[in-house]
């Protein structure tokens, strides 16, 4: 962002426009976009209208990002509980911290560098509104009033009305990890809107928008990204392809765009969701479903899944039986519908889905085309053979993608084999979704031991290291490699000798 006009623009403009351009401060003080980001530091009160951006911990580990909502009533009346804002992967609630060791989640405000003395902790209460199906954003309550947090000098933030439908300059607030020093960083970007669904492992997204933001890292979730002139709300942080390879694209942490049925890499890009819809959400300071941007119109559960397809290898030959979407899973109902798109919001069209199936012991095996790219497996619960499908139905349709790839051989095992000084040798295998699915590895005598000639039933799989000791050795280490289309790699074999 280009500032030079505006500062010598505004002395002159007069009186008339004097409001025009105060609203057009620079609130990045001249940041330029992509550069590294700045660690703030908050001793002189520079920073002190983002310290309602706090850092959630989960035990004594640190989490996401967060912000303080500013939902004070119409009368600026602070009359309601304390709302965060965060990314709906970042938020608990009371059935699933049952499901795991039971842990205390706070937030941390004021969460300067060289503040530590002066955090504002407070504890998270319940989770009041989530959504991980058609996006990723949560609202938490806090163990107290939002006046009282008020009185204790954190500072919330506003939700903007609208996000830019164009590329726009915006800066992110967050405490992202993995990085040499702890607290709230700043960075500034441009973000624009994605334009395609996004794809992160079993999960589809529209209306995402996206940047390239400098050090946003782990711990980054949740994270506001803002609006460069008034500080409002524009976006939350929810993933990103820093880190990850193009191999790994589609699956978690390397989320990819899917246009026109075919999957892109956009490498160290990261990836948000709007909310300006949320102030919907809110009545007289106090959060309320009552309006349909805050109701999960979930009118069927889908539990019990076993890891559907998602990655799948074209057919070896024209004679080959084409290749299928396999999913086991349990339903709230007692019947469902299914289709298979190219197009994720086809998933919430009622034409093409099949007839009512029983939805006891439920397993799909729908086929699919032969052309590459990826594919939307839509699930749709009903009630009876005769039940019509609603709007409500159809935008809670359960989806999960799954990528058709071209046949190209699966990739041979790429063990770490190590020496150690008690002359024991340890190989850890590569894990990596989707080419490196596991090891199958066989051992024997070097004089008896073929690896070509070992069928595949007498390997074992392992995705763990292992040792072999020296009274063991010498031995021939046979190794094959499947990926997750269940497909093995030709052989590969090693000798472990002692020197």
């Amino acid at each position: 962002m280009n500032n030079t006009h505006l500062k010598t623009l505004c002395p002159l403009m007069g009186i008339l426009f004097i409001s025009t351009c105060i609203a057009a401060a620079d609130l990045g003080k001249g940041l330029a976009n992509e550069s590294d980001s700045i660690l703030l530091k908050n001793q002189n009160n520079n920073y002190s209208h983002w310290n309602g951006v706090g850092k959630i911990f989960w035990g004594d580990d640190p989490a996401c990002t967060s912000s303080l909502l500013d939902t004070r009533d119409k009368n600026n009346n602070a009359v309601g509980p304390a709302y965060l804002l965060t990314a709906a992967h970042c938020a608990f609630n009371a059935s699933e911290l049952q499901a795991v060791e039971p842990f205390e989640q706070v937030v941390k405000f004021n969460y300067f560098n060289d503040t530590p003395h002066a955090y504002k902790s407070y504890k998270i209460n319940t989770t009041v509104w989530k959504d991980y199906q058609h996006t990723d954003l949560a609202i938490v309550t806090l163990d107290a009033a939002l006046a009282t947090v008020l009185k204790d000098g954190v500072t919330p933030l506003k939700l903007a009305s609208a996000w830019p439908k164009v590329s726009a300059d915006v800066l992110i607030v967050g405490a992202p990890d993995e990085l040499p020093e702890s607290g709230l960083r700043l960075a500034a970007c441009s973000q624009q809107p994605t334009g395609a669904a996004l794809v992160e492992g079993d999960r589809s997204y529209l209306d995402t928008l996206k940047n390239r933001c400098r050090d946003i890292r782990t711990g980054s979730s949740g994270s506001p990204v803002l609006d460069r002139q008034s500080g409002h709300i524009l976006s939350v942080m929810a993933t990103s392809t820093h880190g990850a390879t193009i191999d790994q694209q589609c699956f978690d942490d390397a989320p990819c765009e899917v246009k026109n049925g075919q999957p892109e890499w956009s490498s160290d890009t990261h990836y948000s969701n709007p909310v300006d819809y949320l102030s919907s959400c809110f009545s007289e300071g106090v959060f309320t479903s009552a309006s349909n941007a805050c109701t999960l119109h979930r009118t069927f559960q889908v539990t019990d899944t076993t890891w559907p397809t998602q990655y799948v290898a074209m057919p070896e030959n024209e004679t080959s039986p084409d290749p299928v979407l396999q999913a086991t899973f349990s339903l709230s109902t007692p019947y469902y519908r299914f289709k298979t798109a190219r197009d994720v919001t086809q998933c919430s069209s009622a034409h093409n889905y099949s007839a009512p199936i029983d939805a006891s012991n439920a397993f799909i095996n729908a086929p699919i085309s032969r052309e590459p790219g990826m594919y939307f497996l839509c699930i749709i619960g009903v009630e009876s053979a005769d039940h019509r499908p609603s709007i409500e139905l159809m935008k809670s349709a359960w989806v999960t993608p799954a990528q058709l790839i071209g046949r190209a051989p699966v990739r041979m095992p790429e063990p770490t084999i190590t020496l150690s000084a008690d002359w024991n040798y340890q190989v850890k295998w590569r894990y990596s979704v989707p080419q490196y699915f596991g090891t199958f590895y066989y051992t024997g005598p070097p004089h008896e031991t073929d690896c070509h000639k070992i069928p595949i039933e007498d390997y074992a799989k392992t995705f763990e290291p292992i040792t072999f000791e020296a009274e063991q050795l010498p031995l021939t280490l046979c190794s094959r490699n499947n990926d997750l289309s269940d497909r093995y790699s030709d052989v590969r074999s090693d000798l472990l000798a002692l020197p």
